[in-house]
């Protein structure tokens, strides 16, 4: 089943146990293969690696390329969550960049 579809099946059983909805309701779709942001509040969290400095990364991939490296104890600021929230987007100091989910701790 897609996610299109799953998505509708979805808003159509609020529908049928929720007449109150009025309106259409705007269900995010991403294609395949696309980055799908999902937007969190704004908040810290802290480098957690184990394994000592973790990279900041210009896009939310382990190939992309590195614009800076943070040491574990470091606080961000969270800007939002991406590609189902394997990766944070974070901004620290004057730096934007992407740090992988389960690199950080709340």
């Amino acid at each position: 089943m897609s996610a299109r579809i799953a998505a509708t099946a979805f808003v159509a059983s609020l529908l049928a146990v929720s007449p109150v909805l009025a309106g259409p309701i705007a269900v995010p779709f991403s294609p395949p293969g696309s980055t799908l942001a999902l937007s969190v509040a704004d908040g810290t969290m802290t480098v957690s690696s184990g394994g000592g400095d973790v990279n900041l990364r210009l896009e939310p991939s382990t190939r992309s390329q590195v614009i800076d490296k943070l040491p574990r104890g470091t606080k961000v600021t969270v800007i939002n969550m991406v590609d189902g929230g394997k990766w944070v987007h974070v901004k620290v100091g004057d730096k934007e960049g992407y740090i992988a989910r389960y690199l950080l701790r709340d």
